[in-house]
């Protein structure tokens, strides 16, 4: 039912929040026996298996959701997104993010993505493009720190400080950002 449904998916989501990552893949895992092939399952415990470095699991649940729905837009992104970030399987991640990109050419999570296998494919020029796009859409926290992790690569280190010194001020003490900033020396 979807009140069960629901249920587990809060469960799930309240672990995740406090950064019981195992217990939140767990509830999932022991939803999906209940539920099996729902999606919405599918793609949290997807999202639960990254945090516990269970890429295969990740891989597995998406590719289960794209074979029933294969125009997932957020299925297809994370897919794409993960195998670029965790991964130097970089053509088969942009090939997932371009059919993301052409069902929802204007979602930030998927614009960002884009400019992040770009960036890892050594594009920097197109991924600052999608990039700054993505922060224009939405200055989400996680883009930007992509956004000037690019920008300090580039040689654009004022900018880049900026941009992580709006985030830190719209998000004080996030992990993303002060992780990135640390990697650079900052």
């Amino acid at each position: 039912s979807r009140d069960k449904l629901k249920l587990y998916l809060l469960e799930g989501d309240v672990m995740l929040e406090a950064g019981r990552h195992q217990e939140a893949f767990d509830i999932y895992d022991r939803a999906l026996l209940d539920m099996p092939d729902e999606s919405n399952l599918l793609y949290a415990r997807a999202l639960s298996a990254e945090k516990i470095n269970r890429l295969d699991i990740l891989e597995s649940d998406l590719r289960l959701i794209l074979s029933n729905e294969p125009n997932n837009v957020q299925a297809l992104n994370a897919l794409g997104y993960t195998l670029a970030d965790k991964t130097e399987r970089y053509e088969e991640a942009l090939r997932y993010i371009k059919r993301a990109l052409a069902l929802e050419p204007k979602d930030a999570a998927v614009v960002d993505s884009m400019g992040w296998v770009q960036y890892r494919m050594g594009n920097h020029k197109e991924a600052l493009t999608y990039l700054k796009n993505a922060m224009a859409i939405i200055g989400d926290v996680e883009i930007a720190a992509h956004f000037g992790e690019v920008l300090w690569v580039t040689n654009n280190k004022e900018e880049a400080i900026n941009v992580w010194d709006q985030a830190l001020k719209q998000s004080p003490n996030n992990k993303m950002i002060l992780d990135v900033m640390r990697r650079f020396g900052l």
